[in-house]
């Protein structure tokens, strides 16, 4: 882990209030999975960092418009959700922006038998395009947004050997529904026991992903997204109950920290009536 000022490379707009951000960071080494901290103002206010998961690691041949750039580098996708990530949209090419991380532990590679599916509910593609690029081999996404944003989340996956399917809750694009019905129609098609789930969105969809995969006879790993305040298991502000973990100072032995002992955990670890 490091903390470091790196230099804004680019900060594109996908779709409305859809961005992704490139942030200069030579030497940096990424699992699929991990995040960063950003301090997302020059100033104290906010005072707190933010977390987001790192959807790209770059080098010199994939940033094209900015020619000086010759080391490498991580891309960020986020949404505009709040004062936060508002700033962040703000951020132009130059800019500085502090960075804490590689954080966490990320997606266990799946066995070459096993058929990898992912679920995303909008943003939460971000762990995935790593994860698909390192394995190399077919797969399936399946993306969950409110609408036309979708193609956006969905356009880099093309070109990595997955086979998308869309669920947009006005029926914009792909199928109008839930990603969880996009799912079972998955598993239904796959040996459950060839197949594998990899989930990363917002708490509820997550507790219905592990719901249907359960079901299914099928093993769930989920990125859990929690509001976190260092990033690196001290304040205990991101605690999840139901992981068992060996005990630490200050610590209940049956809590473990999102940022530190995660983010990601088997769904069936997590007391989700407690989230």
């Amino acid at each position: 882990m490091e903390s470091i000022t790196s230099k804004v490379l680019y900060n594109r707009e996908l779709a409305p209030g859809l961005f992704t951000i490139g942030l200069e960071w030579k030497g940096v080494s990424v699992l699929p999975g991990q995040f960063v901290m950003l301090r997302v103002s020059d100033s104290l206010d906010p005072l707190l960092r933010r977390p987001f998961g790192v959807y790209k690691v770059l080098s010199s041949k994939s940033v094209k418009s900015t020619g000086a750039f010759k080391g490498s580098g991580i891309e960020v996708l986020y949404s505009v959700v709040g004062r936060g990530t508002a700033l962040l949209a703000a951020r132009v090419v130059g800019d500085s922006v502090g960075i804490l991380g590689p954080i966490g532990n990320g997606f266990p590679l799946p066995s070459k038998k096993q058929k990898l599916i992912m679920v995303a509910g909008s943003v939460g593609t971000a762990p995935f395009y790593l994860l698909a690029k390192k394995l190399g081999r077919d797969s399936t996404l399946i993306v969950g947004a409110r609408g036309v944003e979708a193609r956006a989340l969905a356009r880099d996956f093309k070109a990595l050997k997955c086979r998308i399917e869309i669920a947009t809750e006005d029926g914009s694009v792909g199928t109008k529904g839930l990603v969880t019905d996009l799912l079972k129609k998955e598993l239904l098609k796959e040996k459950s026991e060839s197949s594998v789930v990899y989930a990363c969105g917002p708490t509820g969809m997550l507790r219905a992903v592990t719901a249907v995969a359960e079901a299914a006879g099928v093993e769930a790993y989920v990125s859990l997204e929690r509001s976190m305040a260092c990033g690196i298991g001290v304040c205990l502000g991101c605690a999840v109950k139901g992981v068992p973990h060996e005990p630490r100072p200050g610590r209940p032995p049956e809590y473990a920290m999102v940022c530190s002992d995660g983010p990601v955990f088997k769904g069936s670890d997590i007391e989700w009536e407690n989230l």
